[in-house]
């Protein structure tokens, strides 16, 4: 399922994207303001990311430059009261999907939101595999990339015909299981090596 985080100082036009976007079957998280969408976006993947540019901690299109430190994957979409060329620019030249006036005109947002960029997927050695943070998986990874990794490691999982039907949390905790596998074969590899050169 695509989960969105959406970040907007306004209570109200968040509370009323949130109610729709989750009454569509969408999870949402709301931050407030720039540093705790920072925090959001540390903790957990996003398919897509919805700035407001009312912050005023932060600048919106700085802000996603941040974010995709964490979330690689991400769908950035910028929500603003003055699309005007240089909005546009800016936010595109950072990355960002779309940019849509306020208030949010819901046929050109819906269909952004309804995929999720997972046309190109990692494409990570077993040895990156094993190198692999808590925080990589949690937050740089798309949920098309952990199926990916799950199914191209010859880790014994017999679930892999249906992992499109396992949720985040379940993914997560796979690729996590992969990725110390992965490091364990490394290091018997690796001690395989080193008496095989002693024995010469």
């Amino acid at each position: 399922m695509n989960r969105i985080l959406l970040v907007g100082e306004q209570p109200r036009t968040s509370r009323s994207l949130s109610k729709t976007l989750s009454g569509l079957g969408f999870g949402v998280d709301v931050a407030t303001d720039g540093r705790a969408g920072l925090s959001f976006a540390g903790r957990r993947h996003y398919t897509h990311v919805l700035i407001d540019d009312d912050l005023k901690d932060a600048n919106a299109v700085s802000l996603f430059r941040q974010m995709v430190e964490f979330q690689k994957s991400t769908v950035g979409v910028l929500l603003t009261t003055t699309a005007n060329l240089n909005t546009v620019y800016s936010a595109v030249e950072a990355g960002m999907r779309r940019v849509i006036a306020k208030p949010v005109d819901y046929d050109q947002l819906l269909p952004l939101l309804e995929t999720a960029d997972d046309s190109v997927t990692c494409s990570l050695t077993e040895v990156e595999i094993a190198k692999l943070s808590l925080t990589d998986i949690r937050c740089s990874l798309s949920d098309a990339d952990l199926i990916e990794i799950i199914r191209r490691v010859d880790y014994p999982f017999a679930g892999k015909h249906r992992l499109e039907h396992f949720d985040r949390d379940t993914l997560e905790r796979v690729v996590h299981l992969v990725s110390r596998w992965c490091r364990q074969r490394s290091r018997r590899e690796c001690t395989r090596s080193e008496e095989h050169t002693s024995e010469l």
